[in-house]
């Protein structure tokens, strides 16, 4: 290499370094040389531009150069509307506001291409009036991204009264300029629980949007699509993993009607076929349970049904009616239970459960609350259509059972236990045997086949 090419090599090290130190000396001296508050109003004018968000700051500005260049605001507002001038009423305020900013908006000063932005620990306020405008920046608005870390939502009702919080651990709001794709990712915790979820919207098909929930310990995978024509009528079709259970439904809107119908799926164990009017409200809908045990049913949903906080309610009016089908029970095997809806109360109407080939039984359902303990009730009268078949399940002869034609009998069990208790047991509806008087306590379908033959024969 001879001695010009040489020097060219060190004259264009020499110059870039010079280049690097003076351009590394003037980012770190521009807090110094430069007064950010005297820009605010240029400031707040493309934070809207880039965001589709109105900020207005109250506090200092002031530059950083690390992890990459960017603007501090030390104390601001943020909104979705313009007019609000109440600190109360704000969506956010926040202490901890940064502004990253373009390496030509460094050297120029004017702040016209700003790149993201970032609210660290701060906490976000949201009304149910928010949630309209919410959803409107979400399908609308084309903004840069927009980052969550370490915050807090309080959602609060009509009377302004905080009825959730949520912390959040990070949410990234963009979008991808080349896959044209819309990207809404939330982590964060609900009720106790860790959750993710996505939010995405494909511009090259605005009409659909997908959305998919994860929760964590229980582990509850939640996917949805939405689809719509306009704001009167739109689709969605959801499907819920939980443990060993899959709930796939269809729900469309058409004019303040909601239709919700679940897939012809045979693996899906919970299906719901409902028909709600919105104006006003009222609804008519089945759900199906399938393939559980009457212990599980007893303690979780039909307690749920029973001890429920009225104000939940709200204006709910309407017919809910319960199907069994398949159960994991000896004897139980289909049946129903009816509820009815009306000014924040929920009335038990009537329930009916088949024995497989012997007959059915018609029961009214009580929970009875003694000393904190919690006591299911059921009062009941079997009807035996076929009492050979009834002699051969409970290992009888047929003859002392072909005059039975109803059996009466109470039965209750603690909440929480597997044992049942049968009391007050009459046969054809008077009372025949001093044995009917008897307390017996139920563990299995061998104690019940042995009860039963001790107050028949």
């Amino acid at each position: 290499m001879n001695k010009i090419k040489q020097n060219k090599i060190a004259f264009t090290l020499i110059l870039s370094s010079i280049v690097i130190v003076f351009s590394s000396l003037t980012i770190l001296s521009l807090p110094v040389l430069f007064n950010y508050k005297s820009k605010v109003t240029n400031i707040e004018k493309n934070f809207y531009k880039s965001f589709k968000i109105y900020l207005n700051s109250y506090g200092k500005i002031l530059y950083k150069p690390f992890p990459k260049p960017h603007l501090v605001v030390e104390n601001a507002s943020l909104n979705l509307n313009k007019n609000n001038d109440n600190d109360k009423n704000n969506l956010i305020n926040t202490s901890d506001l940064k502004i990253f900013i373009s390496l030509r908006d460094i050297y120029l000063r004017s702040f016209d291409n700003i790149l993201a932005t970032e609210i660290s620990n701060s906490n976000i306020d949201i009304q149910f009036s928010d949630i309209k405008n919410i959803r409107k920046h979400l399908y609308q608005n084309i903004n840069k991204q927009i980052i969550f870390k370490d915050c807090k939502i309080f959602l609060r009702n009509k009377a302004k009264e905080v009825i959730l919080i949520s912390p959040i651990k990070k949410v990234s709001y963009k979008i991808n300029k080349k896959s044209k794709l819309k990207n809404f990712n939330i982590n964060g915790k609900i009720f106790g629980l860790n959750f993710k979820s996505e939010w995405k919207r494909e511009y090259l098909n605005p009409n659909k949007s997908f959305h998919n929930i994860n929760l964590f310990n229980p582990n509850i995978d939640i996917s949805n699509i939405l689809e719509f024509e306009d704001q009167i009528k739109f689709k969605l079709a959801t499907q819920i993993l939980y443990a060993q259970d899959k709930l796939v439904y269809d729900v469309e809107f058409n004019n303040n009607e909601i239709s919700i119908q679940s897939q012809l799926d045979n693996s899906t164990n919970y299906k719901i076929n409902s028909k709600i009017k919105l104006k006003p409200f009222y609804f008519e809908g089945d759900l199906t349970i399938r393939k559980r045990k009457i212990e599980k049913l007893i303690d979780n949903i039909l307690l749920s049904l029973y001890f429920y906080d009225k104000n939940l309610l709200g204006n709910i009016n309407g017919l809910l009616k319960i199907k069994f089908e398949e159960l994991n029970n000896k004897l139980i095997k289909n049946g129903y239970i009816n509820f009815y809806f009306n000014e924040k109360k929920i009335y038990f109407k009537e329930a009916n459960f088949e024995l497989d080939k012997i007959g059915n039984i018609k029961t009214n359902l009580i929970f009875e609350e003694d000393n904190g303990d919690i006591k299911f009730i059921s009062k009941n009268h079997l009807t035996i259509k076929d009492h050979i078949e009834f002699a051969k399940v409970f290992q009888i002869s047929s003859k002392k059972v072909k005059h039975i034609r109803k059996i009466y009998f109470d039965l209750q069990k603690d909440i929480g236990a597997n044992d049942f208790v049968i009391t007050n047991v009459k046969i054809n509806n008077f009372k025949n045997n001093e044995n009917l008087n008897d307390v017996f306590l139920v563990k299995n379908i061998q104690n019940l086949r042995s009860y039963i033959r001790k107050i028949i024969n």
